[in-house]
C-alpha cells in the first residue's frame, strides 16, 4: 500500500464503498490500529464482503511526529473555497498539512468521481479526556442511518459550531459522514471501541452480516456496554472557543458526559472563570495544550423529535418557511435562508433543524441557515430504523 493507504479488502461483489480514516489528528493513534485489527480478519476469514472497504492515514507527518498537527488542524480546512485555493496553489509552496491535505484528495477525487451512489465516510478520532465513545455528525437522514446502527450516543450539532471538518466536506458531496470519539488517545480500550465501530459501520452500510461475520453481536453489546444510562441522541448547545495565548485550562475531573449546571465553574482563562451557560453535558474537554475547543455542551434530544423531522423531510412543508416572520430566501445563494434578527430565537433555530437547515454564520446581525442537500431530493431509510444505505445521490 502507500503511505496514505493502510490497506484495502474486496472480493468482487457489488455492494457499497466504505472508507475509514485514522489520525486526521496525528496524536490519534487507535484508529490506525484498529484499522488494522479489522483488515486482519477479514483478510484470514477470507469475509464475502459486499462493496469495497478502503482504510487511510488521515495526517501522516503528525502521526509520525505524535502531534495532533505540525502547523494547522487538517481537520478544519475542508471548505470548498479552502479546497479550492489549495488545488490552485504551487504545491512548492505547500507547509505539512497542504501536503496531507493534497495527498488524501489524490485518493479521494477518484472515488468521488468513480461514485455511482453514496459512499459511506467514517472518521476515527480518540480524546485527551476519558470518558464514553459517541458518534458526531451532520444531521442527514443518510448520517442518522449510520449513527444510530453504532450502539453508542449520537451528537448532533457540532458541524454548526465547527467549520470546515473532512466528514462536513464529504456529506455536502451527498455521502454518508459519521466521526466516532473513542475514549482517551492512549487507552488501550479506544482501540478496541474503535475495532467494533467499524465493524458495525460496515454491518449498517450493507457490507457485512452476521452469516458471514458472526462474531458483530459481541461488538454490539461491547458498545452498548460503553453507552448504560447515557442520553441516546445529544445536541450541542454551546461551543467554548480558544484562541492561542488566552491562557485556556480546563478544570480537573471533567469526562465526556458528565452533568454540569449553568453558573458551574469548568475552566479558567485570562479572563478569570468560565462558567457552564446552560445545564447540560459536557463534551470534550480539553485537556492537551493544543486546539481551537475548551469545551461542548449538550441538552438531550427527545425521540419524539428525531421521528418529526424524518417526516417533515419526507413531506412538502418545507415551503411554508418562507411564510414565516422575519424569515427570507437569501438573494444569491439557492438553498439558503435569511434571518432578521428579531425573530433569530432558540425556537426558530429548532424549526430549521427540524427541515434539515443548518445554522451557517451571520451576515451582519441576521443569521444564515441553508439546507443539508442530502436529505431532500433524494431516498433515505427511515431514521427509526437503521438499515443498509439505498438509493442514488
Amino acid at each position: 500500500m502507500t503511505e496514505r493507504i493502510l490497506g484495502a479488502y474486496e472480493t468482487g461483489r457489488p455492494g457499497p464503498t466504505v472508507v475509514v480514516v485514522g489520525a486526521i489528528h496525528g496524536n490519534e493513534p487507535s484508529g490506525l490500529l484498529a484499522l488494522e485489527r479489522v483488515l486482519t480478519q477479514l483478510r484470514r476469514a477470507e469475509v464475502p464482503l459486499r462493496g469495497r472497504f478502503l482504510a487511510l492515514v488521515g495526517n501522516a507527518r503528525a502521526h509520525a511526529a505524535g502531534e495532533r498537527y505540525l502547523q494547522r488542524d487538517l481537520n478544519r480546512d475542508w471548505v470548498p473555497d479552502a479546497v479550492d485555493a489549495l488545488r490552485a496553489r504551487d504545491p512548492a509552496l505547500d507547509g505539512p498539512e497542504d501536503h496531507e491535505q493534497r495527498a488524501l484528495l489524490a485518493v479521494l477525487d477518484p472515488l468521488l468521481a468513480q461514485a455511482a451512489g453514496p459512499m459511506v465516510f467514517l472518521d476515527l478520532h480518540s480524546m485527551s479526556s476519558h470518558g464514553p465513545p459517541f458518534a458526531v455528525l451532520g444531521d442527514t437522514l443518510r448520517n442518522r442511518t449510520v449513527a444510530l446502527s453504532l450502539c453508542i450516543p449520537t451528537v448532533l450539532g457540532l458541524d454548526e459550531t465547527i467549520d470546515g471538518t473532512l466528514m462536513s466536506w464529504l456529506v455536502e458531496q451527498g455521502h454518508v459522514g459519521v466521526g466516532v470519539e473513542a475514549g482517551q488517545h492512549d487507552d488501550p480500550a479506544s482501540i478496541d471501541v474503535h475495532t467494533s465501530i467499524v465493524w458495525l459501520a460496515l454491518e449498517a452500510a450493507g457490507a457485512v452480516d452476521e452469516d458471514c461475520c458472526p462474531w458483530l453481536p459481541d461488538h454490539r453489546r461491547s458498545l452498548r456496554g460503553h453507552a448504560l444510562e447515557l442520553p441516546p441522541v445529544l445536541e450541542i448547545r454551546h461551543r467554548q472557543r480558544t484562541f492561542d495565548g488566552d491562557g485556556f485550562v480546563m478544570r480537573p475531573g471533567f469526562r465526556n458526559f458528565d452533568r454540569v449546571t449553568k453558573g458551574q465553574p469548568l475552566a479558567d482563562d485570562a479572563e478569570g472563570v468560565i462558567e457552564a451557560t446552560l445545564d447540560g453535558h459536557v463534551m470534550l474537554p480539553r485537556y492537551q495544550p493544543r486546539g481551537d475547543d475548551g469545551f461542548f455542551l449538550a441538552t438531550p434530544v427527545r425521540p419524539f423529535w428525531l421521528d418529526l423531522s424524518a417526516r417533515l423531510r419526507r413531506g412538502s412543508l418545507e415551503r411554508w418557511i418562507t411564510h414565516l416572520p422575519g424569515v427570507h430566501p437569501h438573494p444569491e445563494r439557492p438553498d439558503h435562508y435569511v434571518v432578521d434578527p428579531g425573530m433569530a430565537r432558540h425556537q426558530l433555530v429548532n424549526l430549521f433543524h427540524l427541515f434539515g437547515y443548518r445554522r451557517r454564520h451571520a451576515e451582519g446581525e441576521r443569521l444564515v441557515f441553508s439546507r443539508r442537500r442530502p436529505d431532500h431530493g433524494a431516498p433515505a431509510p427511515d431514521a427509526a430504523e437503521p438499515g443498509p444505505i439505498e438509493g442514488d445521490r
